[in-house]
């Protein structure tokens, strides 16, 4: 903000004025000394005006720096529970990028400068504006799953989250709606911009404009067909802003589509800017079950109570003599495929050993495009990841020989175990992990066959969201502590099993940590046999 350099420079200039009366001798005469007491009476106003944006420009830099205070002292009384909640990680991410630039730009004069380089030439790690997307995306596609309200978001209310630390002001409420408008989704734009409207009439310290909330609600509503609200919120506009030439014309544009069906066409232009859009929230259209997956991960049920009826927890040994001592506790989830959960299969101390590891080498997950078998980043898959050989560390190989022993699967053709911490609404939408007809073999080099069967290590609770669930046959892993899912890829005959395709719902509190371990087709001839019957 540079308006009160602006407003020196007006002083400076008038003092000039005065300089050119003296050098035309006012003094001679007391009549040419009159307008020299305007000069000083405008200089007492310009002085006037100009410790008023002083004064305006320090109360927002006070109010930001409560915003920090707020944020910080929140976080320190308990880290953990604090990062779970997925509003204060927006806030976060957006308090260290979109606020500390408005803080920057707050801050002048050579002193000031220097404090703020001190901070930013330091290694102190700061988010970008990739991450500040990635968060507001994340918070909207946890909105959109779980049906969350938004005033009730907007508090910083989420259930099953511990305690509620922060809540968002109007400028945040805003920055979501614009993220919204960004992906084209007009129905939560107008939700988050009613809320910024709310908020930003209430606050002391304005965090957004008024007028650009109401012009992205009348266009919105427009889009969404709701012409009544979209002639509201232009009205109100206009009575802010009446010389605002693009709500005038919009404003006759829509009362004669609401009046009389005249499609006489205005400017009914968006307000959004002409900066690069990020990539879209993708709902991959072409798995039919996608409704599935959101009511899954809502808790819904989808199985039958005859279904459920068929199902059992046991014990069992897998024939294996290792285990004769000490028997498996399994829980059936589904019979065809058959899918179980281990529970009690993995000790505290090798699921902090994992993901101690595995920290230092996180990094971006990615997928396998179907087409080309290249590794690529999507936005239907958000989470980092590490892969850790059996030989990274003794406990490692061991819980290779401990899945051996359970599923009477070799190993040796498996792939190294993989980590995974989910970030944000971390998520990942509807897949199958094994390789179907058509579609490149990323394991062509190796020769280890299909994926046969998946492998999961859950280690950590997630205090709500964040199950694994099958959308075609109704089934829900919610992720427990010290527990691991198993389950078949293919049929005997060799055949993917469609029926396994999976998702990974968003996190909605907490934190996910999970381990995988792909188990591959080559060397399972005498452990699993094949059978020439498809359907097996």
């Amino acid at each position: 903000m540079k308006v009160h350099v602006e407003v020196l420079l007006n002083i400076f200039i008038i003092l000039s004025n005065v300089l050119f009366f003296a050098e035309a001798e006012v003094f001679t005469a007391l009549v040419d000394l009159g307008p020299l007491l305007d000069t000083g009476g405008e200089i007492v106003k310009t002085l006037e005006r100009y410790l008023k944006v002083e004064e305006e420009r320090l109360e927002k830099v006070k109010w930001l720096r409560a915003q920090y205070e707020k944020l910080y002292t929140s976080a320190i009384q308990d880290e953990e529970t604090f990062l779970s909640n997925p509003v204060n990680a927006y806030l976060l991410v957006k308090r260290l990028t979109s606020d500390w630039a408005i803080t920057n730009r707050l801050i002048e004069g050579a002193q000031s400068k220097a404090l703020i380089e001190n901070i930013t030439q330091q290694s102190f790690i700061f988010p970008d504006q990739e991450d500040l997307r990635g968060a507001a995306t994340a918070l909207l596609r946890l909105q959109d799953t779980y049906l969350l309200d938004t005033t009730q978001l907007a508090r910083g209310e989420i259930d099953g989250a511990k305690r509620v630390f922060s809540e968002l002001s109007a400028g945040d409420c805003f920055m979501l709606g614009h993220e919204a408008l960004q992906l084209n989704d007009h129905f939560y734009t107008v939700r988050w911009m009613q809320e910024a409207l709310d908020r930003v009439e209430r606050e002391e310290v304005k965090t957004s404009n008024k007028q650009t909330i109401l012009d992205y609600l009348a266009y919105s509503s427009f889009v969404l067909g709701d012409l009544e609200d979209a002639v509201k919120y232009t009205q109100y506009l206009l009575n802010i802003a009446p010389n605002h030439s693009r709500a005038q014309e919009n404003l006759i544009y829509y009362q004669n589509l609401l009046n009389n069906g005249d499609h006489s066409k205005g400017d009914e232009g968006s307000p959004i800017d002409d900066k690069p859009k990020p990539l879209k929230v993708i709902k991959r259209e072409q798995i039919p079950t996608f409704t599935n997956y959101e009511r899954l991960c809502r808790g819904e049920h989808i199985k039958t109570p005859f279904e459920q009826s068929q199902l059992n927890c046991r014990y069992t040994t897998s024939n294996n003599s290792y285990l004769v001592l000490q028997p498996v506790k399994v829980e059936q989830l589904s019979l065809d495929p058959e899918i179980v959960i281990f529970h009690d299969i993995i000790s505290d101390k090798d699921m902090e050993l994992f993901k101690d590891l595995a920290v230092p080498w996180l990094a971006r997950a990615t997928v396998q495009n179907p087409k080309s078998g290249a590794l690529e980043t999507a936005s239907y898959r958000v989470s980092k990841s590490a892969w850790l050989n059996d030989t990274v560390h003794p406990r490692i190989a061991r819980a290779s020989q401990f899945i051996k022993d359970v599923t009477g699967l070799e190993v040796d053709t498996a792939e190294e175990l993989h980590i995974i911490n989910y970030g944000i609404g971390g998520h990942y939408e509807p897949h199958l992990d094994h390789k179907r007809e058509g579609e490149v073999d990323p394991f062509a080099h190796i020769g280890t066959g299909n994926r046969i069967a998946t492998w999961i290590f859950y280690l950590s609770d997630v205090e709500a969201g964040g199950a694994t669930v099958f959308p075609k046959i109704g089934v829900q892993v919610k992720p427990k502590k010290g527990t691991a899912a198993f389950w078949y890829n293919l049929r005997k005959s060799g055949d993917g099993d469609m029926n396994t395709i999976h998702a990974a719902c968003p996190v909605l509190s907490g934190t996910k940590w999970i381990g995988n371990k792909w188990l591959h087709e080559k060397n399972q001839e005498f452990r699993r046999r094949c059978s020439l019957n498809r359907s097996e």
